[in-house]
């Protein structure tokens, strides 16, 4: 009797340790099955003249870090208007004929950057444009070497920036419109062919104020290509996100504080990108005494002088965050609401004026936090 309680009881003590130790086994095995599948690489270089960052989560997250570095380099060789040979180099310094234009054959990444940039500059009513290089240069943001122009220079050199005399030759393969592109996924961002571009003599270009956010377009699209389903990237402040973080939660992203300090805001972000435009970074004092951004207004010829600090867009597409960025700068706060109005909402911005006020679009009150006291707070409808 004693006996056989006491093996009775022996059992249930084996039991309760084989039920702990599977217990114990499975918990380890959806640890390492959780901790292979968050398994995370961070790669940074630099490109474009900006320190990038990439943080992918996945098995092949640090392959595919090291493919989004190969494509923005490539890029890079495209776009870059200092490297020798690449497509804007050649376009800059062509030579033009007899009826004073250049016919330059580039690459598809070209192409398909000037089409939508042709489209960009007409709906942005020219604050958005690409051919203000020679003007940008003359003041030295291009070289270091600043300068305040004459008037004179300014009204020659201005008349070299009609971007829409720029002309692509027809292609095989047509680029979806713009409409179409922000409207759907951007699977497949280069979809051009190989073309002529003919331009006026004169006519120089410059895509800083667009390639990052193409090439962070291009790098979203390598890491999908490559089986990531998460990650982070940091193209010199411009913010793009490939889904959620691993857990499933929105990345939060925060907006930088023009005045010093912490950010002013943060912004809950999932398959989207951020990006900023200011003019507290970038600038010169001119020995008048003032202070001259190195964001243009292509109306003028000069630094842009308004009440803005900032201008965050967020969207889907790098390209056109990008871009509107500078373009809303550019037409200060009452022509970006009325601009965001007649866009049918296919984006949202965060605007900060020199006053201490904050305007933000609707859409983003369930996602944006302020953490700064500001004097005012617009949200616009």
């Amino acid at each position: 009797m004693n006996l056989f309680k006491h093996s009775a009881s022996s059992s249930r003590i084996n039991n309760e340790r084989s039920l702990a130790y599977s217990l114990i086994l499975l918990s380890f095995f959806i640890f390492f099955i959780s901790s292979c599948s968050q398994k995370s690489d961070t790669t940074s270089f630099t490109a474009m003249n900006t320190y990038m960052t990439v943080k992918s989560y996945g098995k092949k997250s640090a392959a595919a870090n090291h493919l989004v570095q190969e494509e923005v380099e490539r890029l890079e060789k495209i776009l870059s208007t200092t490297i020798e040979g690449s497509d804007i180099h050649r376009i800059n310094n062509s030579v033009p004929d007899n009826n004073q234009f250049s016919k330059i054959p580039v690459s598809p990444e070209t192409t398909y950057l000037i089409e939508k940039s042709l489209e960009i500059y007409k709906m942005t009513d020219h604050a958005f444009n690409p051919a203000l290089y020679p003007v940008i240069r003359e003041w030295g943001f291009t070289t270091g070497d600043y300068k305040v122009p004459s008037d004179e220079k300014i009204r020659q050199l201005l008349e070299l920036t009609d971007f829409s005399k720029i002309k692509i030759s027809p292609k095989l393969v047509s680029t979806p419109s713009l409409d179409s592109l922000l409207k759907a996924d951007h699977e497949k961002g280069l979809s051009s062919t190989a073309s002529i571009i003919t331009k006026p003599l004169g006519m120089q270009l410059d895509f800083g104020a667009i390639g990052k956010g193409y090439a962070g377009d291009r790098a979203i699209e390598v890491l999908k290509n490559a089986g990531v389903k998460s990650a982070l990237l940091d193209f010199g402040g411009n913010i793009q996100v490939l889904g959620t973080k691993p857990d499933g939660k929105p990345w939060t992203v925060g907006i930088k504080n023009p005045w010093d300090g912490e950010p002013v805001a943060a912004v809950k972000l999932s398959d989207a990108c951020m990006i900023t435009s200011g003019g507290y970074e970038r600038f010169f004092t001119g020995e008048d005494g003032k202070k001259y951004i190195h964001i243009f207004d292509s109306a003028t010829g000069r630094p842009v002088e308004n009440d803005l600090e900032s201008v965050t867009i967020v969207c889907r597409e790098g390209l056109y965050g990008d871009a509107l960025s500078t373009s809303l700068f550019v037409m200060g706060l009452d022509k970006a609401i009325d601009f965001w109005k007649s866009r049918d909402r296919d984006f949202d911005f965060v605007i900060i004026t020199k006053d201490k006020s904050i305007v933000y679009t609707a859409p983003l009150e369930n996602s944006i936090s302020l953490l700064f006291d500001f004097d005012k707070v617009q949200v616009v409808e």
